[in-house]
């Protein structure tokens, strides 16, 4: 595992021996920051952080800062070890706390751009998280949710967010969500109709 491109490209990223963490492949890392462009001078959270490998590889490619989340004391060593081999220095902030403790307590007054949402798999937690987000001062109107699953999970779904593309790669699916401009409709989560056109 390795940080694709930028100022650290071809760093290699710690990891652990251990299902417990499940970090997102370099080729599914390429294609989706090849989707997402130009993520320069961005406010990126990385949630269910594992290795930290997302917001480590947005940090490289220019992104003002990365918040990584995550409740494991391995998960938060190992972010901190793959920050030092990055040189990601004070663009990274490290918290061990669960999702929703980063989103309320460890934001201050931020409005992140970009969220990467990738908790374990076949778990309620992204549903969890998405319905906390869409109520949440901290995600603004035009933030990006990049939310990745297993292939067989149901879809997390809230009025909040506007289903802007979706890609499989083998087992996984990748979604990008878009935080609409109305709130008034923003509560609960369901499964969401997929778009017939969507990109696979």
């Amino acid at each position: 595992m390795r940080i694709i491109a930028g100022s650290a490209r071809g760093r290699k990223l710690a990891s652990l021996p251990t299902d417990a963490i499940r970090p997102t492949s370099d080729r599914i890392r390429e294609s989706l920051f090849s989707i997402l462009g130009d993520v320069r001078d961005l406010v990126v959270v990385d949630g269910f952080a594992g290795s930290g490998a997302l917001g480590l590889e947005a940090i490289s490619r220019g992104a003002s800062r990365a918040y990584f989340f995550d409740r494991s004391g391995r998960s938060t060593a190992l972010i901190k070890e793959n920050a030092q081999r990055t040189r990601a220095g004070r663009r990274a902030i490290i918290e061990r706390c669960t999702f929703n403790q980063g989103l309320e307590e460890h934001l201050g007054d931020e409005t992140p751009d970009l969220w990467f949402i990738d908790p374990p798999y076949h778990t309620t937690l992204a549903h969890k998280a998405l319905e906390k987000m869409a109520t949440s001062p901290r995600v603004t109107a035009g933030a990006l949710v990049v939310w990745e699953s297993d292939i067989d999970e149901a879809v997390p779904h809230t009025p909040a967010f506007a289903l802007e593309d979706e890609r499989i790669y083998g087992r996984t699916r990748i979604q990008l969500l878009r935080r609409r401009e109305d709130r008034d409709d923003a509560t609960g989560v369901t499964p969401v109709d997929r778009p017939e056109d969507a990109t696979r």
